[in-house]
């Protein structure tokens, strides 16, 4: 079911960007690079905004912001891939957080490319490769639905990258 007729409550002031962001930073949430590629021009950059949406078939969305370069390559590509990073990685997550160009971010790592022809590389706890099923603009974000056409993991539990008021953690046993 898809609707975008909600008018009951429309008239409720929203609450103000200070008052969302202090409720978000409350929210740990895993960190991942997302990449794609289009017309030979590699990109990539850091999002936490990522969840596993259906399993039949395999879907996962990423919200990427429209102001981002990787926004419109994805729409033009089709495909992404996202990478689930382990907590030794901050360093490659700053990288693609930095607002450098695209292919300066891939540095030393080594590219492949699957299926559908998204930068992969490999040492991340996982890898999901997409091809773009389908989008909804949302505010500022784009959230971009990707079918899953090869995916990899390490075989053992790894220590997540996780992202929490405005810092880098990582998982401790309680």
């Amino acid at each position: 079911m898809h609707r975008l007729d909600f008018h009951k409550r429309r008239d409720l002031p929203s609450a103000s960007p200070e008052e969302f962001k202090a409720a978000m930073r409350q929210f740990a949430s895993g960190v991942t690079i997302v990449t794609a590629e289009n017309d030979g021009e590699l990109y990539g950059i850091t999002v936490s905004a990522f969840s596993s949406i259906s399993l039949d078939p395999p879907i996962v969305m990423v919200a990427i912001n429209n102001a981002s370069p990787l926004a419109g390559m994805i729409l033009e590509a089709e495909h992404y891939a996202a990478h689930i990073l382990s907590a030794d990685q901050e360093e490659l997550s700053s990288i693609f957080a930095a607002s450098i160009p695209g292919v300066e971010k891939y540095g030393k790592l080594t590219i492949e490319r699957g299926p559908s022809g998204a930068p992969t590389f490999a040492g991340t706890l996982a890898m999901l490769e997409c091809v773009l099923d389908q989008t909804l603009e949302v505010g500022t974000h784009t959230l971009m639905f990707g079918r899953v056409v090869r995916s990899t993991a390490q075989p053992e539990p790894g220590n997540p990258l996780l992202y929490y008021h405005r810092d880098y953690r990582s998982l401790a046993s309680i």
